[in-house]
């Protein structure tokens, strides 16, 4: 029986892998390491997993996959370097337009700065923990700006405290397309826009594979370096795709058979 390590933080672990952690335990030894709760002997480490699977994105989450890569030949899906990538906004932001992925404008002010362009959303540079989205709109001269609370919170003196803001163009869209990452294995899904309907669920409906959201979530994939993610699409008043957000750690719950597909993911894996 194969070993898979598990690093997760408390939230997941609590809330987002029930029935992940079930299925998982009937085919493999699993081994949990909770960010919130684990303590290493760095003299005495002994890993003896086939393979690590990291759900969750935190600095203490990171620095244990980065440990791993450094002290052991025992591969990590995903990788710290993608997702120290798909947590930093700007940096994927620049990587995915230079790779040719269409992203909206974006630009990174100092704060009191504006963008360039005139309808925007503020987000968080690093798109760390769980948060929910909680949007602040203001509509003046046929102009949309919408602010992330977290994002305005953390330039005003909150954990991170940053002298910057992410601005990225805002994408009116009738819908908003989601696409999971499975390895080689794509799940599209559309949903109404968060600001049309909070509770993404209630709207979100499977759809047939779209070819251009297909290549460039595969190339978005790659440049980002992650074997397992979910990318966030809108679609322009002129049919234009741009990929607004990228996630390492997606929860895989919403998509049929998740669970049972990620297990026997990781499972094929670590038998390579």
């Amino acid at each position: 029986m194969v070993k898979i390590g598990i690093i997760i933080d408390k939230y997941h672990l609590e809330n987002k892998v029930t029935e992940f952690l079930k299925y998982l335990n009937t085919v493999a030894e699993v081994s949990l390491y909770v960010e919130e709760s684990y303590f290493l002997n760095y003299s005495d480490l002994k890993f003896d997993e086939d393979l690590f699977f990291v759900k969750a994105k935190g600095d203490l989450v990171l620095s244990l996959a980065k440990l791993i890569e450094r002290e052991t030949s025992i591969p990590l899906i995903n990788c710290s370097k993608g997702i120290w990538l798909a947590f930093n906004r700007f940096l994927n932001s620049l990587l995915l337009k230079k790779a040719g992925i269409p992203v909206p404008d974006f630009s990174l002010n100092p704060i009191g700065v504006l963008p360039l362009f005139e309808n925007f959303i503020i987000k968080n540079i690093r798109d760390q923990k769980n948060y929910t989205f909680n949007p602040k709109v203001e509509e003046r001269n046929g102009n949309i700006k919408v602010s992330d609370e977290r994002a305005l919170m953390e330039v005003k003196g909150g954990k991170e405290h940053y002298e910057y803001l992410y601005y990225q163009e805002f994408i009116k869209s009738k819908w908003e397309y989601k696409v999971y990452s499975i390895g080689e294995n794509l799940y599209f899904y559309k949903q109404l826009p968060i600001l049309v309907n909070p509770d993404k669920m209630k709207s979100r409906k499977k759809i047939d594979e779209i070819q251009e959201l297909r290549e460039y979530a595969l190339l978005a994939v790659k440049t980002i370096d992650l074997k397992i993610a979910s990318m966030d699409f809108l679609q322009s008043s002129e049919g234009n795709f741009y990929l607004t957000d990228i996630n390492s750690s997606p929860n895989f719950n919403y998509i049929k058979d998740g669970p049972k597909i990620i297990g026997d993911y990781l499972i094929n894996q670590a038998k390579k």
